[in-house]
């Protein structure tokens, strides 16, 4: 039964994407905002500095919190880790708190946004996002998403520490954890999931004196037993750049777009007219996702330091887009 559902899983995704992506014409905050920004490259020297071990021990430390879904301690108390954490580099945060209904009722959640002393205050937006989200599925058993929320969380906080070296680079970074990823029934359908990246979008184009240039968002990402995937819909100038960039990283398994499209934290950005990439791990194939399984030894550094280091490279070489 498992093998069918991870077959099936997928296709029922894709379709659920390219739905949410037909809707997008319904969308009145859809396309490129007003005082939208132009792509800024970081340092291109940064990426040698992050830390696939730093990363690990971040994820060690947040997994001793136990389960992370929306509303919990355990989410209060990984929370209250990243800003700590973040303040140590020199980042400001604030948490965006808000209420939305779910199959369960209203819930609240909290997304935490994170940008540099030496960045601009909101609300002004700065040339990139940078996400991952932060909660972990609510499940019959106990569930902590070392690989599934885990991984990217431990990568953006050493990649904070990294760019910190750097204030220049480090003041055209949004840090953005998002809460409510994970949907309440199992999988993620237009009405159920991305709660956090729905509102920071919905919030962004009503209330933000400018918008990203463009967006990146990591998640699934620390299991090198498996491909990493990237989004059929990014654009060719992010596409051919994240390809170069990752045939550096010697990555174990291939690194490919993906065939289909994926619902995840980038959908809402784009439909709020932001450029993205998502990357993320093959998740379909590994037997542990959205199970009790996705423990700690699921997670490599080695790959986290990749997809850490191939990131950054990312954001100190994607040209900015050409004219048509």
């Amino acid at each position: 039964m498992k093998k069918a559902v991870a077959i099936l899983l997928p296709c029922l995704l894709a379709v659920a994407a390219i739905l949410l992506f037909a809707n997008r014409e319904d969308n009145p905050s859809a396309g490129a905002g007003p005082g939208q920004l132009e792509i800024q490259n970081v340092a291109p020297e940064l990426s040698a500095q992050l830390s696939g071990a730093r990363a690990y021990a971040h994820i060690e430390e947040i997994l001793k919190f136990g389960p992370r879904p929306p509303a919990s301690e355990g989410l209060a108390r990984t929370i209250e880790y990243l800003e700590t954490t973040l303040a140590g580099y020199g980042w400001k945060t604030e948490r965006q708190t808000f209420k939305a209904a779910t199959p369960d009722g209203p819930v609240d959640f909290t997304n935490l946004m994170a940008r540099h002393e030496s960045a601009d205050p909101l609300p002004a937006s700065l040339p990139w996002i940078v996400g991952g989200h932060i909660d972990s599925k609510i499940l019959p058993e106990p569930f902590v998403g070392a690989n599934d929320g885990g991984s990217s969380t431990g990568i953006l906080l050493d990649m904070a520490r990294v760019l910190s070296t750097d204030p220049k680079s480090a003041s055209k970074i949004e840090i953005v954890f998002f809460d409510g990823e994970e949907a309440f029934r199992p999988g993620i359908t237009a009405t159920d999931g991305l709660y956090g990246s729905k509102y920071f979008a919905h919030v962004m184009t009503t209330k933000r004196s400018s918008w990203p240039g463009g967006g990146i968002i990591l998640d699934i990402v620390g299991d090198p037993d498996h491909d990493l995937l990237y989004s059929p819909e990014a654009p060719e100038h992010f596409v051919r750049t994240i390809e170069s960039c990752a045939g550096r990283r010697s990555f174990t398994k291939p690194f490919r777009m993906s065939p289909f499209p994926i619902l995840d934290d980038h959908v809402p950005l784009q439909n709020a007219g932001i450029p993205c990439l998502h990357v993320i791990g093959e998740f379909g194939r590994m037997s542990y996702w959205h199970t009790p399984d996705d423990t700690i030894d699921k997670v490599d550094a080695g790959m986290l330091e990749k997809v850490g280091r191939m990131t950054l490279d990312f954001l100190a070489e994607v040209p900015a887009p050409e004219a048509p």
